[in-house]
């Protein structure tokens, strides 16, 4: 599908659609009929990739002609025309009223053109890669190009005054067409804008409307000169990303907004721009259209809502169906939550029930047939078999051989709805995690006008406690490598990461002066240790050694008179061995053994012998 595939003519009479297949379908949304279907020759080759209804009746007013011609002109050019962009570089114009081609002008740029805008004067910009194309309508002819960045253009909106243009790749660029100057740049979605759209209040200044791919955020931006904000002054919030919207302004100011998105939901906005509003703003109701067969036995279908358009403010017509068959009503608008439409379905087809057609023959069953059946339980006819139980909690449970419960690789979600509910549960829970691989997935997929907050939040776990200031600085630390080029494009960038820095330079110095006392700790502890082990030593040794002799000289007897009775004395030891009488042995000398060289005095009658 293209990016702008799909438009209302101004009066809302026709509704052009570029399908898959590269065909250009007209529908009628008064007469809910195709009016055209256009094939180009060249379409498979080089398909259309835009369109947009282009009047030119608006810009040929010369003169005051009179009244019988101005009624055989407008008879005459009744229907505008539909200019198509191509992957190719040509510019086709359609003619509703021929029903073909009328002319086409080339580029000769051979570049794809993704978008076109055309002015009241039948000036056509488009958007060809990163160039900005400039078409004369009239002249059928490429006027001019100039380099739009070094993004490919993906919308582009040319603005009533015929002086200023806008472009949009992820960031909104506003030129200045005579000069071809950026005047201003806004900061954008996180994706590639899809859809613009101008809103001209008349107390309130002009705005525009932009919607991108990626995200399911609708943002408004103050084109007013004398306001220089660069954010959007307001968020609307979807369901998924846009395809199609329209505006409706009362007297009073108050605007509302029919956004249709990609799964085929009409989101009803209702909000008065007078302001910044913060938080994105919720829908006030929600279209959805379902076709219902009326059969137990099948579910309901979802049938997609391609475009709505205001016809008044309580009131819009829906186009919904398929790509190749739509259906156009007037839907109004009620305080219902959620609308749910039941329709038909357009690809049902419609049976008799008296008359079936088929080409199936039965064949011919005998009376003597007899049928075995496994099943125990008897089923009525066209009733389906039910599954077990059983059977339907082992396909809620994972499979044991797996054996890893599936993993979330991002908490984008998580976050954006902490942020916006401003829930301090839901941000811890987002914010406290320390796998690397997660938190870079999370940041990629976060839009811009988020950061500002986020890092609010980040500098206040980074001025907490030593876990919570480790999950902010990994949270940081990634936002700054991934989205570093939009960061630097934010002029209040310095007002941002002051308050991160200051606490990052205090925890710094403080563990520089903790890594100073530690080493000198680490140098002290170990003199100190060896000089009390050396103490410890010196008091080992005794300093008074008391020696009882008293107790010693028994000792000594005792172990004399033991060595006497087991070793000295021998076998038959017996008195009569000794001649003339009596022996004494000198007790001062007993306690030396033989041995060691010592003499053993012996008395006998006065006589001494060694």
């Amino acid at each position: 599908m293209a990016l702008q595939a799909a438009s209302f003519s101004e009066d809302g009479k026709y509704f052009a659609q570029i399908t898959g297949d590269g065909k250009l379908h007209i529908w009628n949304t008064l007469s809910n009929s195709l009016e055209q279907e256009f094939t180009p020759d060249f379409h498979l080759t080089t398909p259309c990739t835009c369109l947009h209804f282009w009047n030119p009746r608006q810009s040929s007013n010369k003169g005051s002609p009179s009244p019988k011609k101005k009624k055989r002109r407008e008879e005459v050019s009744t229907s505008p025309n539909i200019v198509l962009g191509t992957t190719s570089g040509i510019l086709l114009i359609y003619s509703l009223t021929k029903g073909a081609i009328e002319y086409t002008i080339d580029s000769k740029t051979n570049t794809q053109v993704n978008c076109v805008s055309i002015t009241s004067n039948s000036l056509s910009y488009s958007g060809a890669d990163q160039n900005i194309l400039e078409w004369n309508l009239k002249n059928k002819e490429l006027q001019s190009k100039w380099k739009g960045g070094n993004e490919t253009i993906t919308s582009i909106l040319a603005l009533p005054d015929n002086k200023t243009l806008l472009t949009a790749s992820k960031i909104i660029k506003q030129w200045q067409i005579s000069s071809r100057e950026v005047l201003r740049t806004f900061t954008g979605h996180s994706s590639e804008i899809v859809f613009m759209l101008y809103v001209d209040l008349p107390q309130a200044g002009s705005y525009v409307l932009s919607g991108s791919k990626g995200d399911r955020l609708l943002s408004c931006w103050n084109l007013s000169s004398d306001n220089k904000q660069k954010n959007a002054v307001c968020n609307y919030l979807m369901q998924d990303s846009v395809q199609y919207i329209s505006v409706n302004v009362s007297d009073q100011g108050l605007t509302k907004v029919a956004a249709t998105n990609k799964s085929g939901t009409v989101h009803v906005f209702q909000h008065k721009l007078n302001g910044k509003c913060d938080k994105p703003l919720k829908p006030k109701s929600a279209i959805q259209v379902v076709s219902d067969t009326g059969q137990t036995n099948e579910p309901v279908k979802p049938l997609r809502v391609f475009g709505a358009r205001f016809i008044d403010s309580d009131t819009v017509c829906l186009g919904h169906g398929s790509d190749l068959i739509l259906t156009f009503e007037q839907v109004e608008i009620t305080s219902k939550r959620v609308e749910v439409l039941i329709r038909q379905d357009p690809h049902a087809l419609k049976k008799s029930k008296d008359v079936q057609i088929t080409k199936i023959k039965k064949p011919l069953i005998g009376d003597g047939v007899h049928y075995v059946s496994t099943e125990s339980s008897k089923r009525k006819p066209g009733q389906q078999q039910e599954i077990p139980m059983e059977q339907r909690l082992e396909n809620l449970t994972l499979s044991k051989s797996e054996g890893k419960v599936p993993r979330v690789d991002n908490v984008a979600q998580l976050l954006l709805q902490g942020m916006h509910s401003k829930d301090r549960n839901i941000l811890r829970t987002a914010l406290f995690r320390s796998d690397e691989n997660v938190i870079r997935n999370s940041i990629k997929r976060l839009p811009v006008t988020v950061f500002e907050g986020l890092i609010s939040e980040l500098s206040i776990l980074i001025h907490g406690k030593t876990i919570m200031s480790r999950f902010g600085a990994l949270w940081l630390k990634h936002l700054v490598q991934v989205h570093a080029g939009v960061l630097i494009s934010n002029p209040s960038l310095p007002e941002l990461f002051s308050s991160a820095l200051g606490s990052i330079d205090n925890k710094i110095n403080s563990q520089a002066a903790l890594n100073r006392l530690k080493g000198k700790l680490e140098l002290l502890v170990p003199q100190v240790t060896s000089a009390a082990s050396a103490e410890n030593d010196e008091e080992d040794e005794a300093l008074l050694v008391f020696n009882d002799k008293g107790s010693s000289d028994s000792e000594s007897e005792e172990e004399v008179a033991l060595e006497i009775d087991s070793d000295s004395e021998p076998e038959n030891w017996e008195e009569d061995d000794v001649e003339d009488g009596n022996m004494e042995v000198d007790r001062n000398h007993m306690g030396s053994s033989p041995d060691s060289g010592d003499s053993v005095v012996m008395v006998d009658d006065g006589h001494e012998s060694d």
